[in-house]
Protein backbone atom coordinates (compact mmCIF):
# COMPACT_ATOMS: atom_id res chain seq x y z
CA UNK A 1 0.00 0.00 0.00
CA UNK A 2 1.44 3.84 -1.21
CA UNK A 3 1.93 6.24 1.42
CA UNK A 4 -0.77 8.43 -0.78
CA UNK A 5 -3.23 5.41 -0.70
CA UNK A 6 -3.22 5.68 3.50
CA UNK A 7 -3.08 9.42 3.42
CA UNK A 8 -6.26 9.77 1.43
CA UNK A 9 -7.57 6.13 3.73
CA UNK A 10 -7.02 8.61 6.74
CA UNK A 11 -8.61 11.76 5.48
CA UNK A 12 -11.77 9.66 4.67
CA UNK A 13 -12.32 7.73 7.90
CA UNK A 14 -11.30 11.30 9.34
CA UNK A 15 -14.87 12.84 7.45
CA UNK A 16 -16.61 10.11 8.34
CA UNK A 17 -15.56 10.66 11.67
CA UNK A 18 -16.43 13.89 11.52
CA UNK A 19 -19.75 13.78 10.06
CA UNK A 20 -20.71 10.91 12.72
CA UNK A 21 -19.86 13.67 15.43
CA UNK A 22 -22.06 16.46 14.18
CA UNK A 23 -24.82 14.55 13.95
CA UNK A 24 -24.04 13.63 17.63
CA UNK A 25 -23.15 16.63 18.75
CA UNK A 26 -26.28 18.45 17.28
CA UNK A 27 -28.61 15.86 18.92
CA UNK A 28 -26.60 16.75 22.46
CA UNK A 29 -27.17 20.06 21.95
CA UNK A 30 -30.82 19.86 21.70
CA UNK A 31 -31.01 17.30 24.87
CA UNK A 32 -28.93 20.24 26.49
CA UNK A 33 -31.08 22.87 25.73
CA UNK A 34 -33.72 20.80 26.63
CA UNK A 35 -32.37 20.70 30.29
CA UNK A 36 -31.86 24.04 30.89
CA UNK A 37 -35.89 24.45 29.62
CA UNK A 38 -36.77 22.09 32.22
CA UNK A 39 -34.51 22.12 35.00
CA UNK A 40 -33.51 26.14 35.62
CA UNK A 41 -37.11 27.06 36.52
CA UNK A 42 -36.97 25.00 39.60
CA UNK A 43 -33.00 25.77 40.65
CA UNK A 44 -32.39 26.96 43.82
CA UNK A 45 -29.25 28.94 44.81
CA UNK A 46 -27.04 26.15 46.58
CA UNK A 47 -24.50 27.11 49.43
CA UNK A 48 -20.88 27.33 47.66
CA UNK A 49 -19.51 24.36 45.70
CA UNK A 50 -16.66 22.59 47.98
CA UNK A 51 -14.86 19.33 47.86
CA UNK A 52 -11.24 17.61 47.15
CA UNK A 53 -9.16 18.98 44.33
CA UNK A 54 -8.66 16.48 41.35
CA UNK A 55 -4.88 15.37 41.87
CA UNK A 56 -4.04 13.84 38.43
CA UNK A 57 -2.16 16.56 37.34
CA UNK A 58 0.07 16.14 40.08
CA UNK A 59 0.87 12.72 39.53
CA UNK A 60 -1.33 11.12 42.33
CA UNK A 61 -3.73 9.68 39.97
CA UNK A 62 -4.76 9.29 36.80
CA UNK A 63 -6.50 12.43 34.81
CA UNK A 64 -9.98 11.30 33.65
CA UNK A 65 -10.75 11.54 30.10
CA UNK A 66 -13.34 14.85 29.16
CA UNK A 67 -16.94 13.45 29.44
CA UNK A 68 -17.43 15.98 26.67
CA UNK A 69 -16.31 16.05 23.36
CA UNK A 70 -14.91 19.18 21.63
CA UNK A 71 -17.09 18.96 18.51
CA UNK A 72 -19.84 19.13 20.83
CA UNK A 73 -18.87 21.89 22.37
CA UNK A 74 -17.88 23.52 19.16
CA UNK A 75 -21.85 23.33 18.08
CA UNK A 76 -22.86 25.25 21.64
CA UNK A 77 -21.93 28.04 19.19
CA UNK A 78 -25.13 29.02 16.77
CA UNK A 79 -22.59 31.19 14.85
CA UNK A 80 -19.11 31.61 14.11
CA UNK A 81 -20.08 35.21 15.23
CA UNK A 82 -20.91 34.23 18.80
CA UNK A 83 -18.06 32.01 19.13
CA UNK A 84 -15.43 35.10 17.97
CA UNK A 85 -17.53 37.44 20.61
CA UNK A 86 -17.41 34.90 23.39
CA UNK A 87 -13.26 34.27 22.33
CA UNK A 88 -12.95 37.91 22.75
CA UNK A 89 -14.24 38.37 25.87
CA UNK A 90 -12.58 35.34 27.70
CA UNK A 91 -9.27 37.10 25.68
CA UNK A 92 -9.77 40.26 27.22
CA UNK A 93 -10.75 39.81 30.83
CA UNK A 94 -8.21 37.28 31.24
CA UNK A 95 -10.57 34.21 31.63
CA UNK A 96 -10.76 30.59 30.12
CA UNK A 97 -13.06 27.75 29.58
CA UNK A 98 -13.46 27.61 33.40
CA UNK A 99 -15.30 31.25 33.55
CA UNK A 100 -17.76 30.10 31.12
CA UNK A 101 -18.89 27.71 33.03
CA UNK A 102 -19.02 29.74 36.31
CA UNK A 103 -21.34 32.14 34.24
CA UNK A 104 -23.13 29.10 33.39
CA UNK A 105 -23.64 28.08 37.27
CA UNK A 106 -24.85 31.41 38.47
CA UNK A 107 -27.61 31.76 35.29
CA UNK A 108 -28.79 28.20 36.72
CA UNK A 109 -28.64 29.39 40.12
CA UNK A 110 -25.52 27.69 41.62
CA UNK A 111 -23.27 29.60 43.46
CA UNK A 112 -19.25 28.47 42.81
CA UNK A 113 -16.65 28.64 45.49
CA UNK A 114 -13.72 31.08 44.89
CA UNK A 115 -11.18 28.85 45.80
CA UNK A 116 -12.69 26.14 43.46
CA UNK A 117 -12.67 28.77 41.12
CA UNK A 118 -9.36 29.64 41.59
CA UNK A 119 -8.39 26.10 41.67
CA UNK A 120 -8.82 25.79 37.76
CA UNK A 121 -5.45 27.46 37.44
CA UNK A 122 -3.43 24.19 39.19
CA UNK A 123 -4.92 21.19 37.08
CA UNK A 124 -6.81 20.04 33.75
CA UNK A 125 -10.00 20.65 32.17
CA UNK A 126 -10.84 17.34 33.00
CA UNK A 127 -9.63 17.05 36.55
CA UNK A 128 -11.27 20.08 37.48
CA UNK A 129 -14.36 19.30 35.73
CA UNK A 130 -14.52 16.26 37.76
CA UNK A 131 -14.16 17.93 41.34
CA UNK A 132 -17.40 19.89 40.31
CA UNK A 133 -19.74 18.17 38.33
CA UNK A 134 -20.66 15.02 41.27
CA UNK A 135 -21.57 18.03 43.59
CA UNK A 136 -24.25 18.65 41.08
CA UNK A 137 -26.26 16.08 42.61
CA UNK A 138 -26.80 14.64 39.28
CA UNK A 139 -28.84 16.76 37.89
CA UNK A 140 -27.29 18.21 34.45
CA UNK A 141 -23.67 17.41 33.10
CA UNK A 142 -21.26 20.01 33.45
CA UNK A 143 -21.65 20.24 29.46
CA UNK A 144 -25.06 21.88 30.57
CA UNK A 145 -23.20 24.19 32.67
CA UNK A 146 -20.61 25.10 29.74
CA UNK A 147 -23.82 25.39 27.50
CA UNK A 148 -25.22 27.61 29.65
CA UNK A 149 -21.80 29.88 30.19
CA UNK A 150 -21.80 30.25 26.53
CA UNK A 151 -25.50 31.26 26.24
CA UNK A 152 -24.40 33.95 28.42
CA UNK A 153 -21.99 35.24 26.98
CA UNK A 154 -22.89 35.02 23.05
CA UNK A 155 -25.73 37.63 24.66
CA UNK A 156 -22.98 40.41 25.66
CA UNK A 157 -21.21 42.72 23.53
CA UNK A 158 -17.72 41.80 23.59
CA UNK A 159 -14.86 43.91 22.41
CA UNK A 160 -14.55 45.26 19.32
CA UNK A 161 -10.28 44.16 19.08
CA UNK A 162 -8.39 41.69 20.08
CA UNK A 163 -5.91 42.14 22.60
CA UNK A 164 -3.10 41.40 19.89
CA UNK A 165 -3.72 43.46 16.89
CA UNK A 166 -0.83 43.29 15.25
CA UNK A 167 0.18 46.00 12.56
CA UNK A 168 3.15 45.01 10.65
CA UNK A 169 6.13 43.53 12.96
CA UNK A 170 5.12 45.83 15.84
CA UNK A 171 3.78 44.31 18.99
CA UNK A 172 3.05 45.66 22.29
CA UNK A 173 4.73 44.59 25.12
CA UNK A 174 2.54 43.24 27.87
CA UNK A 175 2.96 42.16 31.50
CA UNK A 176 0.00 40.12 31.85
CA UNK A 177 0.50 36.16 30.91
CA UNK A 178 -3.04 35.35 30.05
CA UNK A 179 -3.64 36.87 26.27
CA UNK A 180 -3.60 33.53 24.47
CA UNK A 181 -6.87 33.65 22.71
CA UNK A 182 -5.78 36.57 20.53
CA UNK A 183 -2.36 35.22 20.39
CA UNK A 184 -3.59 31.76 18.74
CA UNK A 185 -5.88 34.12 16.68
CA UNK A 186 -2.50 35.98 15.72
CA UNK A 187 -1.03 33.04 14.35
CA UNK A 188 -3.93 31.52 12.92
CA UNK A 189 -4.17 35.01 10.53
CA UNK A 190 -0.51 34.74 9.90
CA UNK A 191 -0.95 31.12 8.46
CA UNK A 192 -4.23 32.04 6.13
CA UNK A 193 -6.71 30.14 8.78
CA UNK A 194 -10.09 32.16 9.58
CA UNK A 195 -11.40 32.06 13.24
CA UNK A 196 -14.55 30.24 11.77
CA UNK A 197 -12.35 27.35 9.89
CA UNK A 198 -11.30 26.69 13.61
CA UNK A 199 -14.86 26.02 14.85
CA UNK A 200 -15.52 23.60 12.46
CA UNK A 201 -14.77 20.35 13.73
CA UNK A 202 -13.86 18.82 10.18
CA UNK A 203 -11.72 21.71 8.91
CA UNK A 204 -8.33 20.40 7.54
CA UNK A 205 -4.75 22.68 8.60
CA UNK A 206 -4.06 24.56 5.57
CA UNK A 207 -0.66 22.46 5.08
CA UNK A 208 -2.61 19.92 4.05
CA UNK A 209 -2.06 18.89 0.48
CA UNK A 210 -5.54 17.45 -0.12
CA UNK A 211 -6.92 20.30 1.01
CA UNK A 212 -8.99 22.09 -2.13
CA UNK A 213 -7.17 25.41 -2.04
CA UNK A 214 -3.47 24.78 -0.37
CA UNK A 215 -2.27 28.15 -0.41
CA UNK A 216 0.95 27.62 1.03
CA UNK A 217 2.41 24.88 -2.05
CA UNK A 218 4.72 27.73 -3.12
CA UNK A 219 8.48 27.65 -1.23
CA UNK A 220 8.65 31.74 -1.29
CA UNK A 221 5.17 32.00 0.83
CA UNK A 222 6.75 29.29 2.80
CA UNK A 223 9.36 31.13 3.47
CA UNK A 224 7.58 33.94 4.53
CA UNK A 225 6.25 32.20 7.67
CA UNK A 226 8.15 33.31 11.09
CA UNK A 227 10.47 30.55 11.89
CA UNK A 228 8.21 28.86 14.71
CA UNK A 229 5.84 28.63 12.79
CA UNK A 230 7.40 26.90 9.77
CA UNK A 231 5.65 23.80 9.29
CA UNK A 232 7.28 20.50 9.90
CA UNK A 233 7.34 17.72 7.38
CA UNK A 234 4.17 16.06 9.22
CA UNK A 235 2.16 18.49 8.51
CA UNK A 236 2.21 18.15 4.68
CA UNK A 237 1.94 14.25 5.13
CA UNK A 238 -0.65 13.72 7.88
CA UNK A 239 -4.30 15.26 7.59
CA UNK A 240 -5.16 16.99 10.69
CA UNK A 241 -7.23 20.08 11.92
CA UNK A 242 -5.29 23.60 12.13
CA UNK A 243 -5.42 23.96 15.79
CA UNK A 244 -2.30 22.20 15.83
CA UNK A 245 -1.05 24.51 13.71
CA UNK A 246 -1.40 27.31 16.21
CA UNK A 247 1.08 25.85 18.81
CA UNK A 248 4.46 27.65 18.05
CA UNK A 249 6.35 24.64 19.46
CA UNK A 250 7.45 22.31 16.17
CA UNK A 251 9.07 19.54 18.50
CA UNK A 252 5.27 19.75 20.04
CA UNK A 253 3.34 19.70 16.92
CA UNK A 254 5.95 17.18 15.09
CA UNK A 255 5.25 14.19 18.52
CA UNK A 256 1.31 15.56 18.25
CA UNK A 257 0.68 14.80 14.66
CA UNK A 258 3.25 11.24 14.85
CA UNK A 259 0.66 10.20 18.02
CA UNK A 260 -2.08 10.73 15.50
CA UNK A 261 -0.73 8.99 12.31
CA UNK A 262 -0.22 5.69 14.21
CA UNK A 263 -3.28 5.94 16.54
CA UNK A 264 -1.95 6.23 19.89
CA UNK A 265 -4.45 5.55 22.62
CA UNK A 266 -2.94 7.58 24.78
CA UNK A 267 -3.28 10.78 23.07
CA UNK A 268 -6.46 12.13 23.39
CA UNK A 269 -7.49 15.19 21.11
CA UNK A 270 -10.34 16.65 22.78
CA UNK A 271 -8.42 16.22 25.98
CA UNK A 272 -5.50 18.34 24.20
CA UNK A 273 -8.25 21.08 23.03
CA UNK A 274 -9.93 21.17 26.24
CA UNK A 275 -6.58 22.02 27.84
CA UNK A 276 -5.19 24.14 25.19
CA UNK A 277 -8.79 26.50 26.41
CA UNK A 278 -8.26 25.50 29.65
CA UNK A 279 -4.88 27.59 29.73
CA UNK A 280 -2.38 25.07 28.96
CA UNK A 281 -0.41 26.98 26.87
CA UNK A 282 0.58 31.14 27.47
CA UNK A 283 1.58 33.72 25.74
CA UNK A 284 3.89 36.42 27.60
CA UNK A 285 5.83 39.46 27.49
CA UNK A 286 7.94 40.84 30.53
CA UNK A 287 9.12 44.32 30.86
CA UNK A 288 12.50 43.34 32.02
CA UNK A 289 15.12 43.16 30.03
CA UNK A 290 16.40 39.40 28.70
CA UNK A 291 19.58 38.03 27.61
CA UNK A 292 17.53 35.00 26.29
CA UNK A 293 15.77 36.90 23.83
CA UNK A 294 13.13 36.28 25.49
CA UNK A 295 10.02 38.90 26.68
CA UNK A 296 8.78 40.86 23.44
CA UNK A 297 5.29 39.21 23.24
CA UNK A 298 5.24 37.92 19.57
CA UNK A 299 2.18 35.64 19.33
CA UNK A 300 4.80 33.50 16.52
CA UNK A 301 7.48 33.69 19.10
CA UNK A 302 7.97 30.56 20.78
CA UNK A 303 10.03 32.70 23.49
CA UNK A 304 6.86 34.29 24.37
CA UNK A 305 4.94 31.45 25.24
CA UNK A 306 5.26 28.51 28.13
CA UNK A 307 3.38 25.50 29.23
CA UNK A 308 1.83 25.46 32.76
CA UNK A 309 3.22 23.62 35.38
CA UNK A 310 0.25 21.26 35.16
CA UNK A 311 0.21 20.74 31.64
CA UNK A 312 3.79 19.33 31.49
CA UNK A 313 3.05 17.18 33.85
CA UNK A 314 0.08 15.75 31.77
CA UNK A 315 1.26 16.84 28.73
CA UNK A 316 5.23 15.76 29.15
CA UNK A 317 5.20 13.23 26.20
CA UNK A 318 5.04 16.11 23.28
CA UNK A 319 6.26 18.81 25.59
CA UNK A 320 9.92 16.83 26.05
CA UNK A 321 12.07 16.64 29.03
CA UNK A 322 14.11 18.57 30.94
CA UNK A 323 16.70 19.23 28.39
CA UNK A 324 13.66 20.07 25.99
CA UNK A 325 13.81 23.84 24.73
CA UNK A 326 9.57 23.77 25.87
CA UNK A 327 10.28 23.11 29.16
CA UNK A 328 13.50 25.02 29.58
CA UNK A 329 11.80 28.44 27.77
CA UNK A 330 9.04 27.70 30.79
CA UNK A 331 10.68 27.25 33.68
CA UNK A 332 12.63 30.45 32.63
CA UNK A 333 9.04 31.88 32.89
CA UNK A 334 7.96 30.49 35.57
CA UNK A 335 11.02 31.45 37.41
CA UNK A 336 9.90 35.11 37.08
CA UNK A 337 6.89 34.33 39.17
Amino acid sequence: MTTKTIQSWQLERRREQNARAQQRSRARRKALEQALKDESPRLQLLPAIRGPIHTGCQGKTACPRPQLKFGDFLHYFARPSDLDNVVRIIDAEGLNIGAVIKYGLISMGYCLDDTLFDARREVCFACWASTIEPQMGGRFSIGTALLAGVQVLSRLRGPTRWYFEIDGAHVSRVSQPHAHMSAFVEIARHIGVLVEEMAVDGAMSPFTPSRPSAPWTSPDKLAALKPDIQPVPEQFTIPHHPYLDLIPFPTFRTRALLAIARGDRTFDETDLCFDLIHGGLRCNASLQVSLHGRGDGAPWDARSWEVTPWFYQKWGGLVGDENDLIYRNSSWWWARR
